[in-house]
């Protein structure tokens, strides 16, 4: 990376993944009315997958942790909170569990990927509960991360290196 990449900002990355996440979103809310939360955050990982695979290792991961993540979270929301705080507390739930499944992929991939469970968590926050709406929530989540990502993706991790097999 030249010095001058470094300080120019990816508007493309961002702006994909900023349709990835308000697409993603929306179809899962269109596909499985029934199933709205759960359906719409497998969307938003199945999207952000084609941004991904190009510029991290094993992206085919990223929609199956993120569903994964979601179904977890919703659960344990549903479980654990009276019917109505779900929707307020619907961000302080999903964005850190997501985050910390998502982060397992990040973490060798990039430098302070540990970021990434704080950023997930302020996004989601931020879009399921300050800007309800499944097109506003989609695009403020997407705009959050897709900063976050666009950010960390400039700080590979240094190769590690293999074990050679012997125990």
């Amino acid at each position: 990376m030249t010095e001058r990449d470094r300080f120019t900002f990816d508007s493309a990355l961002w702006f994909q993944w900023i349709m990835a996440t308000t697409l993603g979103w929306l179809l899962g809310y269109l596909i499985f009315p029934n199933l709205p939360a759960i359906s719409a955050g497998v969307g938003v990982g199945v999207l952000q997958w084609p941004i991904l695979y190009r510029r991290i290792s094993r992206a085919w991961r990223w929609p199956l942790i993120t569903a994964l993540a979601w179904l977890a979270g919703s659960i344990l929301l549903v479980v654990t909170t009276p019917a109505g705080l779900q929707f307020l507390l619907s961000g302080l739930f999903l964005g850190p569990i997501v985050g910390l499944a998502q982060w397992l992929i990040l973490r060798r991939e990039v430098r302070w990927a540990g970021w990434w469970i704080i950023i997930s968590a302020i996004a989601w926050i931020t879009g399921l509960t300050l800007v309800p709406g499944i097109l506003a929530t989609g695009a403020m989540v997407g705009a959050i991360s897709g900063i976050a990502l666009e950010l960390l993706l400039r700080c590979p991790s240094p190769a590690r290196p293999e074990p050679d097999g012997a125990d």
